[in-house]
């Protein structure tokens, strides 16, 4: 399940319409947080190398948000251990 709610996510962020458009990100979407917050939903950034991140793009509804170290551990053993917390994990954040 897990996996599925992953590829999604990536789908929403990285592949619609208006992504590397010009058009104007709808605030409060996955996309405009990964923006806003200097977040990434594939390879980590260098600076990231052998670093946890401290935050995350999740949702556990129908509304992403931004949040804290408690829930990007979970997010982080859903996407990278399996464990599945219910969670669809749009990216990961410094």
């Amino acid at each position: 399940m897990y996996a599925a709610a992953i590829a999604v996510a990536l789908a929403q962020v990285g592949s619609g319409p208006g992504v590397g458009s010009g058009r104007p990100l709808a605030p409060g979407s996955p996309a405009a947080l990964i923006a806003q917050h200097d977040c990434w939903s594939a390879k980590a950034p260098g600076d990231m190398t052998g670093r946890l991140p401290s935050h995350a793009i999740i949702a556990t509804g129908a509304t992403p948000r931004y949040v804290d170290s408690g829930l990007t551990g979970k997010a982080l053993d859903q996407v990278f251990e399996g464990e599945d917390h219910g969670l669809v994990v749009y990216a990961f954040c410094r």
